[in-house]
């Protein structure tokens, strides 16, 4: 079996440039086959290639890597944009995306991951007047109001709330300051290099979260185990109350790729003067059981932008 990978992985380096075909293939195998650490003979210089918290594993993977079809290439309207295989973690499109952005409300995905390992859904968080004042729409909260992390969780997720990423963090650390401390203890765990985060909500400040959108795709990635966020980011509209049933609040999805297209496994918007629009979309290839995950930053229109990505990865890969 190691020889037939063996034979497997020269013949992809090869094509890829990175064993030349006069190279002692030879001895290059029997290197291989002895179990040398292959990252000491060569470094992958494509960005088709990472070892994002060992989650590659290339036995299993190296016969499953897409192959594209078409030629074609597409310029994606955005300051930064990827497409990334969630199976093979092969980058299928990029575009600027190792470049230091910032990312709006899609720091709400590590919001959501922190609050979840942190917290029981049926814990009771209450508004303060503190998270209440903070920038964006209130979705009905009220200073005072008791409600769960369940429901909480809905109308920070469906209706990207700054309120209540800002309920949450007093919720779990006491402060914003307190938790973003938190959700960068994250960001080191998962070996999210050029990310970092200041506070739960993404809103501009005179220190802004920033990422890229190379690391987006890997953080959405580890967080498609914790299913429940992006079951939440695929509701359309949802209605929830507060602990004692007397506020109720109903809440419209800011994702408007929901309903237009098919195969939405769940998303994050994002938007800020800074930012500007920005999208993570997760897309099923249920014909090949596949998940593609699509980030773009900074885009003109960050639905079109995505939506033109989505197709175009679909159309000129096949599995």
């Amino acid at each position: 079996m190691v020889e037939n990978l063996a034979i497997v992985l020269l013949v992809f380096l090869s094509q890829l440039g990175i064993v030349s075909e006069d190279q002692n293939n030879a001895e290059f195998l029997t290197k291989l086959i002895k179990s040398e650490p292959i990252e000491e003979k060569f470094i992958f210089q494509e960005e088709n290639w990472n070892y994002y918290s060992e989650n590659i594993k290339l036995e299993n993977k190296l016969f499953s890597l897409p192959n594209k079809t078409k030629d074609n290439y597409i310029d994606i309207d955005s300051n930064s944009a990827i497409a990334f295989d969630t199976e093979t973690d092969f980058v299928l499109y990029s575009k600027n995306s190792n470049e230091k952005m910032p990312i709006a409300s899609i720091s709400k995905i590590m919001t959501a991951l922190v609050v979840l390992e942190n917290s029981d859904l049926s814990d009771s968080v209450v508004i303060s007047e503190n998270a209440y004042n903070t920038e964006g729409r209130k979705e009905g909260l009220s200073v005072g109001e008791e409600i769960s992390v369940e429901n909480l969780m809905k109308i920070m997720i469906v209706g990207s709330n700054n309120v209540a990423a800002t309920a949450f963090a007093e919720h779990i650390s006491g402060n914003v300051d307190n938790f973003a401390i938190l959700m960068n203890e994250k960001t080191k765990e998962l070996g999210l290099k050029d990310t970092v985060f200041y506070n739960p909500t993404g809103l501009d400040q005179k220190n802004m979260n920033v990422s890229t959108a190379f690391d987006i795709a890997q953080l959405v990635d580890y967080s498609l185990d914790i299913s429940l966020i992006w079951e939440y980011s695929k509701m359309q509209s949802v209605s929830v109350g507060s602990l004692n049933g007397k506020l109720k609040h109903n809440i419209k999805n800011t994702n408007l790729l929901l309903g237009k297209m098919e195969n939405i496994a769940g998303g994050k918007t994002g938007f800020t003067d800074q930012a500007g629009e920005c999208l993570v979309l997760i897309s099923n290839k249920p014909e090949e059981n596949r998940k593609v995950i699509t980030v773009v930053l900074g885009a003109s229109d960050r639905f079109l932008q995505t939506e033109k990505l989505r197709n175009w990865v679909f159309e000129s890969y096949e599995w």
